[in-house]
């Protein structure tokens, strides 16, 4: 969490739907888990918002820290009813350390020998690059770290005994979803993000995030939006250290879902919960709405 950003109550606007606002931007770029769905289901409401939103001609870029490329995450966008007609592209965090890994100068930097710690959805990731995947951290130049690999624990506390033996080794670790938790089936555990904190709680020196709040993935999605002014997308996601804390980086306006993982903190809803989260986190939303909804 950041520091206090002495947030005004006026500054941030709250909608019930997202009709009210979607005369002030030409594109937006959506959140994925816990926004648009849970990993089983997709939410109420989003798919009428997507169909409307199609029908004023306003792209959507779904833009997510999954730890997957963007064909992955396009299948299981499918799997919960999402079609692909309903947006106009997916860019992931996944997509970027794929794309990093397959770079030759990149790997005579860290070295090719990768160690994979993650859950089996994400180890698809390693398919089609130049790596030497390896069983153990002895053989390991790096690690490639794409969440708890099984499971959806609430915490990264039963990793520590494997993270202290990578710290032994002084293993670099790239970290493929910055996100420390995340909704699945209606249930929250950590993601990737929360195991790298750990890491580098326990002395770990270099460790590189790929998706937001870096501008990487926000730069990535305008390529697919040449003539739209910045001032004119949207971001919306869930959490206030990602989607929040990148759009506010970025220079774009950002809206908070806030039935996602912060939801237990800011029920009952209000103005004054959200600006107080908002000052915890040191990233203000432009505007709030409970769920991604017409």
């Amino acid at each position: 969490m950041g520091v206090d950003i002495h947030i005004d109550t006026e500054s941030i606007e709250s909608v019930t739907g997202l009709e009210a606002i979607s005369d002030n931007y030409d594109a937006l770029l959506v959140d994925a888990w816990g926004v648009l769905h849970d990993g089983q289901s997709c939410y109420v409401g989003v798919i009428e918002c997507l169909q409307q939103l199609s029908r004023l001609h306003k792209p959507v870029i779904v833009l997510s820290n999954a730890a997957r490329r963007h064909e992955t995450i396009e299948r299981e966008l499918l799997r919960v009813g999402i079609t692909p007609n309903l947006y106009h592209g997916v860019r992931s965090s996944g997509e970027l350390t794929w794309q990093w890994l397959n770079s030759a100068s990149n790997l005579n930097e860290t070295g090719n020998s990768g160690y994979y710690l993650g859950p089996a959805r994400s180890q698809s990731l390693c398919d089609g690059l130049p790596v030497k995947w390896v069983d153990s951290l002895e053989s390991a130049d790096f690690v490639l770290n794409t969440g708890a690999p099984v499971g959806n624990p609430g915490d990264a506390s039963a990793l520590e005994p494997l993270l202290k033996e990578m710290l032994k080794h002084r293993l670099p670790m790239l970290c493929a979803n910055p996100d420390r938790v995340a909704i699945r089936a209606g249930e929250m555990g950590i993601s990737a993000g929360a195991i790298a904190k750990l890491y580098q709680s326990l002395g770990a020196r270099r460790i590189v995030y790929y998706g937001k709040p870096q501008p990487g993935l926000f730069e990535l999605a305008m390529r697919v939006l040449p003539r739209i002014e910045k001032s004119r997308v949207l971001m919306v996601g869930d959490a206030f250290e990602t989607d929040i804390a990148g759009a506010a980086n970025f220079g774009i306006d950002s809206l908070l879902i806030t039935g996602g993982i912060h939801q237990s903190e800011l029920t009952p809803l209000s103005t004054e919960k959200v600006i107080r989260a908002a000052n915890r986190y040191a990233a203000a939303p432009t505007i709030y709405c409970q769920s991604f909804c017409w």
